[in-house]
């Protein structure tokens, strides 16, 4: 028994020993005695933005982008194979990305309040399609509750959203999407003010009647460029007597009035500022609305070299120079009357460059949705222009240069072209995806919480489509149709003609295949939302065109992108460019589309 006990003893003792043996092992390792850490580092303080920037996804990769979604109605379960054709090559990218122009609602939880009003099925309609991000940057409405309960069905069905957050700085930040093979950043914008055509008037300005006949010629030598475009701002009516309106001014033969005079307060109501429902600037925000990521706009417009000697002699300005500002309006010397030149608000272009940047840094792949609705032209139409204003060059170019890996713009509802820019795909213009312009809602409740007409846009207020202050199109035939019978119950679709010429039923399905890191092939698959004949409760649904139709719009799609140098091959009634043809992918374009005299 002793021997036990002695040999339990020296066990113990034992494994004390090798205890304390592996505590003091451990202490010649930690502390005062212990190894160090080297000093380097797993990541440099600097990374290499060559390798940041750069398209960190090496696998096979497809970014799908389309454009403005104006649906109201479901569509991508209909068993009509010209309709799957399209939304299979949505399904089938890694990423799907396009512009929310719907105020989407769950009508029995919140109301039928708003413009542009879709059910919250069609939500569910975007996800069957495959669309993964939508920017909200655009010129919709904003305001509090209804953008919120817009957010809230898409992020319902899993769709990510950008451009508009709570504050500026968060709606300036790029959003992701996760994918199996890696992370999608994604940036909306949306460019505000500049939309002027000719010839609207504004602040009173006196001349002397040499004076007046001077600004009369003006005006009438852009009207006269009107034949020049294919859907051209509206013929003016008459000037009234002893005045010219031109450059949102009024030119009036006379002397000024004495301060205090009814005149004079004519005048000055005449001059305030009035917001503009294109521009995304028609009232001054509510707390708790969403703020959108804008970047404004200083619009300059274009004049002949005698033009401006004869503008600065009216403002009495001595000065010299290209650049001329009087009245609250800007001009600039350039090759004809008319042109329209645009310079971005520089905090707000390098602020939402840097996010552009910062996104693809913290992403693996980065794309970015601007919506635009400028024109080149005072005497082009609003929204109906072939190509991009000389700020949308330069933006695309800069977003580009900034780690944009994908550049896709919309707004004008209608088709622009296409630039391939150090090796990075840059789509000026798919126009609309689905454009159900013919069955848009009218609203019948109001805000959640108020009376029908308390306040918003509730109640029976106009078709949610249209943007207030600007004319509906007139161009085209004359409408020949008979009155209504007297009594007659009109249905609210009775009539279809806003934003329904050709050019608008027309968009693009656009693909960017990456390999290895590179863009290796774009696809450009051209949409038909109504370039046949079609009952209004079709108009708008994207199909797959016939071949003529296909080939029009192709055709179309190439001669808007000439002067990018862009070479589009077409292929079974598809546009594809493969990146071994284009040659040119380090500078801007020497482009006819805008000539500034500067």
């Amino acid at each position: 028994m002793k021997k036990q006990v002695v040999m339990s003893l020296l066990l113990v003792t034992s494994l004390a020993a090798l205890a304390a043996g592996a505590r003091a092992q451990v202490a010649q390792n930690v502390g005062e005695g212990g190894k160090i850490f080297d000093g380097s580092r797993a990541v440099p303080l600097h990374p290499d933005q060559n390798l940041e920037l750069a398209i960190k996804i090496k696998k096979p990769f497809t970014v799908a982008s389309v454009g403005d979604l104006l649906e109201f109605q479901p569509f991508a379960d209909r068993n009509d194979p010209d309709i799957q054709y399209i939304v299979n090559i949505m399904r089938n990218a890694d990423v799907t990305t396009g512009d929310l122009e719907n105020e989407i609602r769950d009508f029995d939880n919140f109301g039928h309040y708003g413009g542009n009003l879709a059910t919250k099925e069609v939500a569910d309609d975007f996800a069957r399609m495959g669309i993964d991000l939508v920017s909200r940057a655009n010129n919709k409405d904003q305001s509090a509750p209804g953008v919120w309960e817009d957010f809230r069905q898409v992020e319902r069905v899993g769709i990510v959203h950008a451009g508009v957050a709570h504050s500026l700085p968060e709606a300036q930040m790029a959003r992701y999407r996760e994918t199996p093979k890696g992370l999608v950043g994604f940036e909306g914008v949306y460019s505000a003010g500049g939309t002027d055509a000719c010839c609207t008037g504004g602040a009173v300005i006196y001349v002397t009647a040499p004076q007046l006949a001077q600004v009369k010629a003006i005006k009438d030598s852009i009207l006269a460029r009107r034949v020049e475009v294919e859907v051209p701002v509206d013929e003016p009516g008459a000037d009234a007597p002893g005045t010219v309106a031109v450059f949102g001014l009024t030119f009036k033969q006379g002397a000024k009035p004495a301060p205090g005079t009814p005149e004079a307060a004519a005048d000055e109501a005449a001059g305030r500022p009035r917001g503009r429902g294109g521009d995304g600037d028609g009232g001054a925000p509510k707390p708790g609305d969403g703020v959108m990521n804008t970047i404004h706009l200083k619009l300059y417009h274009g004049v002949t070299a005698d033009q401006m000697a004869q503008l600065r002699a009216i403002a009495g300005d001595r000065g010299t120079g290209s650049d001329f500002t009087a009245w609250g309006t800007q001009f600039r010397v350039m090759d004809k009357p008319g042109e329209h030149s645009f310079e971005m608000n520089p905090d707000e272009e390098k602020e939402v460059l840097r996010q552009i940047r910062t996104g693809k840094q913290a992403s693996d792949i980065m794309v970015s949705n601007f919506h635009w609705h400028q024109n080149r032209y005072d005497f082009q139409h609003y929204s109906y222009d072939h190509y991009p204003a000389d700020f949308e060059i330069k933006f695309a170019h800069e977003a580009i240069d900034q780690g944009d890996d994908v550049f896709v713009a919309q707004g004008v509802h209608t088709l622009k072209g296409v630039e391939i820019y150090k090796g990075k795909p840059i789509f000026y213009g798919v126009s609309n995806f689905a454009f159900q312009s013919a069955i848009m809602p009218e609203g019948k409740g109001a805000v959640p919480g108020q009376e029908p007409g308390a306040g918003g846009r509730g109640g029976r207020g106009g078709r949610g489509g249209r943007t207030p202050g600007i004319a509906s199109v007139t161009s085209g035939p004359p409408d020949t149709a008979p009155p209504p019978p007297a009594g007659a119950i009109l249905g609210e679709h009775e009539t279809q003609g806003f934003w329904q010429l050709k050019p608008n039923m027309e968009a693009l399905l656009v693909t960017s295949h990456f390999e290895n890191g590179k863009l290796a092939e774009v696809r450009i698959y051209p949409l038909d939302l109504g370039q046949t004949p079609r009952v209004g409760s079709e108009v708008g649904i994207p199909r797959k065109p016939t071949a003529a139709v296909a080939k029009k719009i192709l055709d179309e799609v190439v001669e808007y992108s000439k002067p990018f140098g862009t070479n589009i091959a077409i292929e079974d009634g598809v546009g594809i460019i493969r990146l071994r043809s284009i040659v040119r992918a380090d500078a801007s374009p020497k482009s006819p589309i805008q000539k500034a005299s500067k």
